[in-house]
C-alpha cells in the first residue's frame, strides 16, 4: 500500500474526504468510500471493469488479436506453441520480441532477437514468469503511453530506455548501481536490473558490465523503455499529435476500458504507428501521477471534483 502507484490515488482521495479501507495491503486491494458510494480498486483497476474485459485486454496476445480484427495497427504476433514454429516466425520477422503474455513492467521480455540461440535463451527467460509466451515482430519508433480516464484523454508520456553516462573511470556496472541508488530515493521499483537481458543489450553495443565508457558517452543499457527497468518518463502532453490522441480514444472505446494506458510505438515522422500494449490496471508512476490521480478520482467520485477541473466522463462510447 505504500507504493507510489497506490499512494498517489489514496492521497488524492483522502484530500477530498474520501475514506480508504485497506482490504489486502500485500496485493494491494483497497476500497474508496464517499457518502453512500464505494469502489474497490487494485491500483487504477476498479470493479467498474468486468472480469472478462480485464482478462482479454491485459493478455498481450489476446488484446493484439482483438485490436487487429478491428483494424487497429498491431505488429505481427504469434502465440508460442513449439520451437519449430517459433523459428519460422523468427525467419519471417527478425528481429523479434519475446514476451510473456500477461506480465507487466517488462518482466521476462527479450528484444532484438535475431538468432536461434537468442530465441532459445529468450524463451527460457519468458518461461520463468508464465507458460504463455508471445512472439512479436520488433518495430522501431518512439515509445508513448497515452492515458485515458473516463474515456477522455488525460496526458501523454514518452518513455525512453534506460541509459547511463560514462565518466571515463567507472564501469557500466558501477554506473548502473549509482543510478539505481539515486532513483531509489524517489521510487524503489525504478531501477535498471543487473541481469542477463541488460548484459545482452550491452553486448549488442559492443560492451559488457566491466566496460568503462568514455567521459560523456551515453550508453543505452535496455531496449525496452519500461519505467520498471530504469526507463525515463517525460510528459509530452502538449506536443503529442492529435491523430494519436484520436486513435487512442477509439482503442479505449473498442476495448471498453474507461481507465487505461495505451502504449504506442511511432516513427518520428508519424508515418508508422503500432499499438504494443494496453494497461487496464495502469500503474501511476510519479511522472504525471498527481494529474492522473486527480482525474481518476474525478471519474470515480465526480461530486468531489473542483469546478476548475471537470470530472472525466463516465459515459461508455459506442465500440
Amino acid at each position: 500500500m505504500l507504493s507510489p502507484y497506490t499512494t498517489t490515488i489514496t492521497d488524492e482521495a483522502r484530500s477530498r474526504g474520501i475514506s480508504v479501507r485497506v482490504i489486502d495491503a500485500s496485493v494491494p486491494v483497497f476500497e474508496l468510500c464517499h457518502g453512500s458510494g464505494s469502489v474497490r480498486c487494485y491500483r487504477s483497476l476498479t470493479d467498474r471493469v468486468g472480469a472478462v474485459t480485464f482478462h482479454l485486454m491485459q493478455n498481450k496476445y489476446l488484446a493484439g488479436r482483438f485490436l487487429r480484427a478491428r483494424g487497429f495497427p498491431v505488429p505481427e504476433q504469434e502465440l508460442y506453441t513449439d520451437f519449430a514454429g517459433a523459428l519460422r516466425f523468427l525467419e519471417q520477422h527478425a528481429p523479434i520480441v519475446v514476451k510473456p503474455c500477461a506480465q507487466w513492467g517488462a518482466r521476462g521480455v527479450s528484444t532484438s532477437i535475431s538468432t536461434p540461440a537468442g530465441l532459445k535463451a529468450a524463451l527460457r527467460l519468458a518461461r520463468r514468469f508464465e507458460p504463455d509466451i508471445m512472439l512479436e515482430a520488433m518495430v522501431a519508433g518512439d515509445d508513448f503511453r497515452l492515458v485515458y480516464i473516463g474515456y477522455r484523454f488525460v496526458c501523454a508520456l514518452q518513455r525512453r530506455p534506460a541509459c547511463v553516462t560514462g565518466n571515463g573511470r567507472d564501469t557500466v556496472r558501477s554506473l548502473i548501481r549509482a543510478q539505481n541508488r539515486r532513483c531509489a530515493m524517489v521510487d524503489p521499483v525504478h531501477r535498471i536490473p543487473l541481469d542477463r537481458e541488460t548484459a545482452r543489450c550491452l553486448e549488442l553495443n559492443g560492451l559488457a558490465f566491466d566496460s568503462v565508457p568514455a567521459n560523456g558517452r551515453c550508453v543505452t543499457v535496455r531496449r525496452t523503455a519500461n519505467y520498471h527497468t530504469g526507463g525515463t518518463v517525460h510528459d509530452v502532453t502538449a506536443q503529442v499529435d492529435p491523430d494519436l490522441i484520436e486513435l487512442g480514444s477509439r482503442v479505449a472505446a473498442a476495448a471498453r476500458l474507461p481507465v487505461t494506458g495505451i502504449d504506442f510505438l511511432r516513427n518520428p515522422d508519424g508515418s508508422r504507428t503500432s499499438i504494443i500494449e494496453l494497461a487496464p490496471d495502469l500503474a501511476i508512476s510519479p511522472r504525471g501521477g498527481r494529474l492522473i490521480a486527480r482525474y481518476f478520482i474525478d471519474y470515480l467520485f465526480p461530486e468531489t471534483a473542483t469546478p476548475s477541473a471537470p470530472a472525466a466522463g463516465a459515459d461508455i462510447p459506442d465500440a
